[in-house]
């Protein structure tokens, strides 16, 4: 006699062509931000396929007048998301909300295939999304399917929600920020969430970096490049300003270490680097304004305020030191690091699934920042992991892939853990 168990793992392998034939459907759909292309498309595609399985749906789209602020870089186009809703048979209980992101990055260069074909090769599909995260997607809605079809009398409730706007971050956003913002994912209605980003299948997600964001530019006065004595050079004194920060910051921040392991695992300490730079008009013009921009990672137990500081007292000391450094600091983004307890029951539950079928399971913390930000931080809901199938390492890069056997041990891995929650 099979145990439920092992009827939920069975289901969860007859899903194998289905999962194939979504995934591959999301994949065409090339739903590229920036700027946001063909959110549409997506959406029309997930909210017919969570109809189809007996859902509730609605669509939530940002209104036009929020989109300066939510999506800056949308050039005007929509940003909806697909929120949809299932009870259980054996009535209420857990209110569980298992949420992924569509919109992907664009796709670049040196692909071996289409990056938007969904084309399969010694069981991999390749595609942009394919591990970050539309194989996510696609995990989240057919572990609740394997439940359904191991014929399991679930208690609780199942919101699935598919959001854009995750890959261009933001204090604020139109996908998971904005469903957060209205309610529609708040205490008062969610006990737990699930976030399907690819942290792989023995991975278990319990928090993120924080980061700061933002421009320095340094002012001087523009003269002939003959008599550089009679200007102040601004290149020169940014470089001197990111030359201090790093010697005075760097060594300080390199021991600073995450209490989780991070992944990729060789961002694990804390780190400060600069990354574009922009001065001066011409060869023989001295520049009178120079601009460089940066990126503050902090590890759970540094606060964006901290971190603030130490940048800033640097700046100034600086300044003290040389009358003639004058400077603008701003911030464009930040955000304070994430990390939940492992006890959380989701964390605790997942970890020993994980276990009972023979994984040693990770808790790990992402190096980048996600929409587990807003979830924590915005909705106040701590009981909040990410699981998801695929290898973080391959987001954002060429020839992306999810490991199709991957994928379907995710589902399984996540309808057995739906099961021991909503029993």
């Amino acid at each position: 006699m099979h145990s439920m168990e092992d009827v939920i793992r069975q289901q969860a392998h007859l899903l194998r062509d289905e999962m194939t034939v979504q995934l591959q459907r999301m994949i065409r759909v090339a739903t590229v931000n920036p700027p946001g292309e063909h959110y549409e498309d997506f959406v029309a595609l997930f909210d017919t396929w969570l109809r189809e399985l007996g859902y509730e749906t609605r669509i939530v789209t940002v209104p036009e007048a929020l989109l300066p602020v939510l999506a800056p870089h949308a050039e005007g186009r929509p940003r909806p998301s697909v929120v949809g809703r299932i009870d259980g048979p054996a009535g209420p209980g857990l209110r569980l909300h298992l949420n992924g992101h569509y919109d992907v990055v664009p796709a670049g260069d040196d692909w071996t295939c289409d990056p938007f074909a969904g084309e399969i090769r010694e069981g991999r599909m390749y595609g942009r999304g394919a591990a970050d995260q539309k194989s996510g997607l696609v995990m989240q809605v057919l572990a609740v399917e394997a439940l359904r079809r191991a014929g399991v009398r679930w208690r609780g409730t199942i919101t699935q929600s598919a959001v854009p706007d995750e890959e261009t971050v933001g204090n604020r956003n139109a996908g998971m920020g904005y469903l957060v913002e209205q309610g529609i994912i708040s205490r008062n209605n969610t006990d737990a969430v699930i976030i399907t980003e690819p942290f792989g299948v023995d991975g278990i997600g319990v928090g993120h970096k924080g980061a700061i964001w933002g421009r320095l530019t340094v002012y001087g006065r523009q003269a002939h490049g003959s008599s550089p004595q009679l200007g102040i050079n601004a290149v020169e004194l940014l470089v001197e300003a990111i030359h201090r920060l790093h010697s005075e910051l760097s060594p300080q921040l390199a021991v600073r270490l995450s209490p989780v392991d991070v992944t990729p695992t060789e961002s694990s300490a804390s780190t400060l680097s600069f990354d574009t730079i922009h001065g001066g008009v011409a060869t023989n013009v001295i520049p009178a304004r120079a601009q460089a921009t940066f990126n503050r990672r902090l590890v759970p137990g540094e606060t964006v305020k901290a971190a603030r500081r130490e940048l800033t007292t640097v700046l100034e000391k600086l300044a003290q030191d040389n009358p003639q450094f004058r400077y603008e600091y701003e911030e464009f983004y930040t955000v304070e690091p994430t990390l939940v307890s492992t006890n959380e029951p989701l964390a605790h539950i997942m970890a020993d699934i994980l276990r009972r079928q023979g994984m040693t399971p990770r808790f790990l913390i992402s190096a980048g920042s996600d929409d587990q930000r807003f979830v924590v931080h915005g909705a106040r809901i701590t009981n909040a992991i990410i699981y998801g199938p695929g290898q973080t390492r391959l987001a954002h890069q060429s020839d992306e892939y999810i490991d199709l056997g991957d994928l379907l041990k995710g589902i399984e891995m996540l309808a057995l853990a739906l099961y021991h929650l909503l029993r």
